[in-house]
């Protein structure tokens, strides 16, 4: 692949700060670099304890510099927490008195009114995204350009968040002698490279099961549906395998990362009372799939009610992308179709992309849906009104400069 643009993305995730720098050239994108540190400090998609995330953050950026042979100045990251908001707007605008080929000018037009709805105080709109459009009450049209019409309605899908956390978030940025370039909602950003455009217009969805919280995001008609999170996660399930199996934490954490199973109909049976009348009972696959199913299965039910508020389940004929690291056990995507009665892959990485067999250990689908965004492969424009977030490539590329 021949030298071209670089951009650099941050991953603000519940257990990791992760960077990544990638390559840009007409022959696609292509991991150069990346660096990880664990995410102190940070809780519920903010820094509450400055000194000690700014450390961390330090690391991570540190690391990537030295894996990609860059100076980093600034960089494109995630915005995640249960700040975030889901909402719908329907927005009007009159065509004219009369019938005419309706004008892309039209559309921004009536998607501009979608910012003037309500919202919560300190909260900004983020992104604004029209899922479907009527044209003199014909409902259903996915692209009114060009269409003769008198009247046009828009159906806009909103997400809001606190201009408080950004601001603690650019600021923290900051302080490291680094500037925040732009951002995008983290689950959207994961859903850039992890479903396919296909899959998108016919309607599906992206479950991505972090640390601490479970989020999920709809499409239809190739548009962003609805998001939305759990606050359950695979530290959840860790910590019933540490109860459970009356081990510490991380030995319940190694277990689960190295023999975890969360469907019993892949194990032999046991009986659930051991759990109760034995001090040590003996660590087994029907055990731990004794203890991990019921949580799982509770998540995931979570979510489906979640999402079921969002657009009906039956139309998700793209069916369900399941990534995270709490997805990693054995059955997860079998409990999963279990679950939601839909076709489910597990997936972590995008398979367009080079250079991820060279990635670190960890979940790094958000990081490289970061960097997609960033240069347009998501599918989006760099209208912040119908995107995830400030910023842009241009100004990416200049907060990034090869070592000499």
């Amino acid at each position: 692949m021949e030298q071209g643009q670089l951009i650099v993305a941050c991953d603000f995730g519940t257990t990791a700060f992760r960077v990544l720098v990638v390559n840009v050239s007409h022959e696609g994108m292509r991991v150069v670099g990346a660096g990880s540190a664990e995410s102190v400090g940070f809780r519920d998609g903010d820094f509450v304890d400055l000194t000690s995330a700014s450390r961390a953050l330090e690391r991570a950026v540190t690391a990537a510099e030295s894996a990609a042979d860059v100076d980093i100045s600034g960089f494109f990251f995630s915005v995640s927490g249960s700040h975030l908001r889901s909402v719908w707007a329907r927005c009007q605008q009159q065509i004219g008195p009369e019938r005419r080929p309706i004008t892309p000018q039209d559309v921004d037009l009536v998607i501009d009114k979608a910012h003037g709805m309500g919202i919560p105080f300190d909260h900004a709109i983020l992104v604004a995204n029209p899922v479907g459009f009527t044209v003199d009450g014909i409902a259903g049209v996915v692209d009114p350009v060009g269409r003769a019409g008198s009247h046009l309605e828009a159906d806009v899908h909103i997400v809001t968040g606190s201009s408080t956390v950004l601001q603690n978030i650019e600021s923290a940025i900051g302080k490291l002698n680094r500037e925040a370039v732009g951002w995008c909602v983290d689950v959207l950003a994961s859903s850039a490279v992890l479903l396919d455009d296909a899959a998108k217009d016919a309607g599906a969805a992206l479950v991505d099961i972090g640390g601490s919280v479970t989020q999920w995001a709809l499409f239809h008609n190739g548009e962003i549906a609805g998001c939305g999170q759990v606050p359950w996660g695979g530290e959840h399930l860790t910590a019933d395998l540490a109860h459970g199996l009356r081990v510490s934490m991380p030995e319940a954490e190694a277990v689960k990362r190295s023999r975890g199973v969360v469907l019993r109909s892949l194990t032999d049976a046991i009986d659930p009372d051991v759990l109760f009348e034995e001090d040590a009972p003996a660590e087994s696959p029907g055990l731990i799939a004794t203890v991990l199913e019921p949580r799982l299965e509770e998540i995931l039910a979570l979510v489906k009610k979640d999402m079921a508020q969002a657009l009906g389940l039956g139309d998700l004929r793209g069916g369900l992308v399941i990534t995270g690291g709490g997805s990693r056990c054995a059955g997860t995507d079998d409990l999963a179709e279990q679950v939601f009665q839909l076709p489910v892959t597990l997936r972590y990485l995008p398979a367009n992309i080079a250079g991820t067999d060279r990635l670190p250990p960890g979940q790094w689908g958000t990081a490289l849906g970061l960097a997609a965004w960033a240069v347009g492969d998501s599918g989006h424009d760099e209208d912040p009104r119908h995107s995830g977030g400030g910023g842009g490539l241009k100004g990416i590329l200049k907060k990034i400069w090869p070592r000499r």
